[in-house]
């Protein structure tokens, strides 16, 4: 893939994971671009994963796309 170990991307998916945890972060946060494939992976996996017991811990639904109204 992108040269990235089982411990580096454990990481990424850790570090995700706790970003995800705290609302005020977002997606858009994840600190891999395009070219660490695996790392951006884990990060965005760890981080719905974060997000998804933030709202089990708070009770708050997922977040809903809005479609425009036109």
């Amino acid at each position: 893939m992108d040269g990235s170990t089982k411990n580096e991307e454990a990481e990424a998916m850790r570090l995700g994971s706790e970003a995800g945890k705290v609302e005020k972060h977002f997606a858009g946060e994840c600190p891999y671009d395009y070219s660490a494939f695996g790392l951006r992976f884990a990060w965005l996996d760890g981080f719905s994963k974060g997000r998804a017991e933030l709202q089990k811990a708070t009770g708050t639904e997922p977040a809903t796309r809005v479609e425009s109204c036109q």
